[in-house]
């Protein structure tokens, strides 16, 4: 995308916005026009005070003063110009706070239009995208846009203040204009060439900048696992392999802006030399002379301006397109939605011969068909890699199935408004996420309204209380980012609580207590046996043990099912579930390896 689509693109969003200030541009131009006009009056009467051999301009002015009733006195006409420049300096300083709120309004919707694009496109958005990457987009290349917005801003009005202060020396004498302005155009020309070398430059700052935005995201993320593997090194190694290579391209193109303006300083000299012996030559008067020249010397940074932040734009314009791009793509990913709002489970969810393939990759589930029936505990379970929390991903509306369908109480579940439904929902994922606030936050995250009493019974539910009220501040301490203070048991009974306090209709558990104790899990299973006959659950389970009362569990092997059952009739089969809990048994019953014998 280049600088005409950015323009074409900023008007069609925001034409009034736009409008506005371009009116304001025009107006500050003519009152730029005027105070360059005020100047030739007050050095005729410098020089003569009677006006005798006055130039053009100060007999036009002097008789619009007089018909305004105001006296043609060097005085007067002092104050009438320091009027007009005060008037016009003022209006200028108005627009730039205008130009200002403008780049930062264009900038909010960018980003939250960009922010509801991503949210509202479909897992697979995310799980294919590198997450540096959005990371750098929202933290770098966003500002970046907005500098380009801004760079736009001061082009414009470079360029209207430009036209307007060329209307004077041309009113003057069009043959010293003339000259002056082929002078000065001939001087700019290098640098509008060095646009394109900008792009490429503002091309390389994108790319090098998603590099180390990927890599302190993965550091961070992993921090435990570069701290327990004792090798920061190698980490802060690629950081400054990243940030290297983004220096290298990032001088350069600052270096351009900020040398194009003072590389036109001494051309702009030549530029006013030519004009004043040019005006010589064809005998332009002292007074019009001196107008001509202050034009010509407000014109000529004017023009370096312009030619500056022209290469500051194709600098910024990669970083609007990724923006864009990825605006695009997740538009072109949207999560599809019914209309009809969920009002609540009333008979339970049906998967019907279900088949789901992540692109490029095997079929990870295969012609599934199980039933969910309202208040059961229904148990999914298998090996690593059979397709279990894919079926979860499909029950919370996160994929497509790619052939058969999911029936919500004997209805389409395309048909249901998503977010309607997932509000509804209660949902703890394998991974525990918090928020980086207070244990009350994170729970009233899940619902807004819920009161104290509320919270607190949830985590009595879930058997939460019991740390929490050991923690610092209770319920008010801070978690950290993604409860970094709390232990990995802490962490998935306070998501628990979190899914429990918004009372949902379905709860939805993904190895929810992989990171618990034997006593945790003995709680938690005990939390969801309570739940029997009011809330419909639905859990992935590693451990098989915590599910040996469930309602009902489905055994899936490499993305088929395999068989189910209740725990008592599948233990009762040679199959693969009574493997799996043999298996399991004598993996607790093995005694610990022997240590090894040091050496005499």
């Amino acid at each position: 995308m280049r600088i005409m689509s950015l323009i074409r693109e900023l008007f069609k969003k925001f034409p009034a916005l736009l409008i506005g200030n371009i009116a304001l541009l025009v107006i500050e131009s003519a009152l730029a026009i005027l105070a360059l006009f005020s100047i030739a009056p007050a050095i005729d009467l410098f020089l003569a005070p009677n006006l005798q051999q006055a130039s053009p301009i100060t007999r036009h002015l002097a008789s619009w003063m007089q018909a305004a009733g105001l006296p043609v006195t060097l005085a007067s006409c002092l104050l009438v110009a320091f009027g007009l420049f005060a008037l016009k300096n003022g209006l200028t300083i108005f627009i730039r706070y205008r130009l200002l709120q403008t780049k930062y309004a264009v900038l909010r919707e960018l980003m939250l239009g960009s922010f509801e694009d991503f949210f509202n496109a479909r897992w697979l958005f995310f799980s294919g995208q590198s997450q540096g990457t959005l990371l750098n987009t929202f933290l770098r290349e966003m500002m970046m846009v907005g500098d380009a917005f801004g760079a736009l801003a001061w082009l414009s009005a470079a360029a209207f203040q430009l036209a307007g202060t060329l209307v004077v020396p041309c009113v003057v004498s069009w043959r010293v204009t003339a000259w002056s302005l082929g002078a000065a155009v001939l001087f700019a020309l290098p640098g509008w060439w060095l646009s394109r070398l900008s792009y490429r430059l503002g091309q390389q700052n994108v790319t090098t900048a998603n590099r180390i935005g990927v890599v302190i995201q993965e550091s961070l993320g992993a921090a435990k696992v570069i701290l327990g593997f004792g090798n920061p090194e190698t980490q802060r190694r690629h950081l400054g392999q990243a940030f290297d290579a983004h220096r290298r391209v990032t001088v350069p193109s600052q270096l351009m802006n900020v040398a194009t303006p003072l590389l036109y300083e001494p051309f702009g000299l030549l530029v006013i030399v030519i004009a004043l012996g040019v005006a010589r030559h064809y005998a332009v008067p002292l007074a019009d002379t001196a107008v001509l020249l202050w034009a010509l010397r407000s014109c000529v940074p004017l023009l370096g301006a312009i030619t500056m932040q022209r290469n500051a734009l194709a600098n910024f314009v990669p970083s609007y397109e990724q923006v864009q791009r990825l605006r695009a793509q997740a538009q072109s990913w949207r999560q599809p939605t019914g209309t009809r709002p969920f009002t609540g489970l009333q008979r339970g969810m049906t998967l019907e011969r279900l088949t789901f393939t992540y692109p490029g990759r095997e079929a990870a589930l295969v012609d599934v068909t199980l039933r969910i029936p309202r208040g059961r505990v229904v148990a999914i379970v298998g090996e690593s890699g059979s397709g279990k929390s894919t079926l979860l991903d499909l029950l919370l509306g996160l994929h497509e199935p790619a052939a058969g369908q999911i029936l919500v109480d004997d209805r389409p579940f395309g048909e249901l408004d998503l977010l309607t439904f997932r509000r509804r929902v209660g949902y703890v994922p394998q991974d525990t996420v918090l928020f980086n606030l207070s244990v009350r936050d994170n729970l009233r995250w899940a619902h807004a309204e819920a009161t104290n009493g509320e919270i607190e019974e949830a985590c009595r539910r879930a058997h939460a209380d019991e740390f929490i009220t050991r923690l610092p501040q209770g319920y008010d301490t801070l978690v950290g980012d993604r409860g970094v203070r709390l232990s990995g048991g802490q962490c998935q009974r306070l998501a628990l609580a979190r899914a429990l306090v918004r009372r949902p209709d379905l709860l939805i558990l993904d190895e929810a207590t992989s990171a618990l104790d034997t006593r945790s899990e003995r709680l938690i299973q005990e939390a969801l046996e309570a739940l029997g006959g009011q809330t419909t659950v639905v859990v992935v389970a590693h451990r098989l043990s915590t599910i040996v009362n469930a309602d009902h569990i489905y055994v899936l092997d490499r993305g088929r099912l395999a068989e189910d059952g209740t725990y008592a009739e599948l233990m009762g089969r040679d199959g693969l579930f009574k493997l799996m809990v043999q298996r399991q048994a004598l993996e607790a019953a093995s005694p610990e390896e022997p240590a090894l014998s040091r050496a005499p």
